[in-house]
């Protein structure tokens, strides 16, 4: 299956992208955390913070790439499910189970919500094969809505998220609302997972930071940085005084090292 989207694909889900996060409004906001450092370029002067900083449609076409075998796991499943006990090495597997008292076998896989994504049978289907049905009802939409701005890219995507869209029937499947929770998930894999490739360095964890989220692959920290933070959560949390002039603590020999547990792929 073809998996690459048209130069017009990739606009309007970048702008939908956009209206889905409102992501400068967001680190702008009045109660919003604020880094540590001030001095951030997507926070300069004049800069609108998007989503298409960060690379986000690039990442997601390849991941459309990435997941098209998962349609080949969907067949071996539904096969599976349809008799679970085939690859049994038993001669007898189900006169085994039934002389041990055990019912009918089933495959749940699906039913335990361990997979990413169903059609309306229930099998296992790609990103690939999920999102080809929905580029023709979303262009049609986005022709029909003519959004001009930012302000109307976001009610465009309140209107799908809420199946409000009649150019998009709630009879065809996925619905809107369907793609809209699944681009926006995907959208936050590639804001948040670190495979994203933007065009400037040091932007790839622009979100991550403004979540005060520091922790990372590769990223190391000392005992002495342990113990600082535990002094700092205790002073404000009022469980002990933070000593003022206390001695110092003597710096540890070869003390271990703490390392982030690399992130694996989805």
């Amino acid at each position: 299956m073809d998996t690459a989207l048209t130069p017009e694909l990739r606009d309007i889900l970048d702008n939908l992208a956009t209206g889905l996060f409102g992501l400068d409004a967001w680190v702008r906001g009045p109660n919003k955390y604020t880094p540590p450092n001030t001095e951030l370029p997507w926070r300069a002067p004049g800069h609108v913070f998007k989503p298409s900083d960060l690379g986000v449609i690039p990442f997601f076409e390849n991941l459309l790439r990435e997941s098209s075998g998962d349609d080949d796991l969907g067949v071996r499943w539904d096969a599976i499910t349809a008799d679970p006990l085939k690859a049994s090495p038993l001669p007898d597997a189900k006169a085994w189970r039934k002389n041990r008292g055990l019912g009918d076998p089933k495959f749940g896989i699906v039913k335990s919500g361990n997979v990413w994504l169903t059609n309306a049978t229930g099998s296992v289907i790609s990103r690939a094969t999920f999102y080809a049905a929905c580029w023709q009802p979303l262009l049609t939409v986005v022709h029909a809505k003519k959004p001009a701005n930012d302000a109307d890219w976001a009610a465009l995507a309140a209107d799908l998220f809420n199946n409000n869209v009649p150019q998009w029937p709630t009879t065809q499947q996925p619905t809107s609302a369907a793609f809209t929770v699944q681009f926006t998930s995907d959208m936050l894999y590639a804001m948040l997972g670190q495979r994203n490739n933007p065009q400037f360095e040091g932007w790839q964890r622009a979100l991550l930071v403004e979540l005060g989220e520091y922790r990372r692959p590769g990223n190391r920290y000392t005992r002495d940085n342990t113990d600082a933070a535990v002094d700092t959560f205790e002073a404000l949390a009022g469980i002990k005084a933070s000593p003022v002039n206390g001695p110092k603590k003597a710096e540890p020999k070869n003390g271990p090292t703490r390392k982030a547990a690399s992130h694996g792929k989805r």
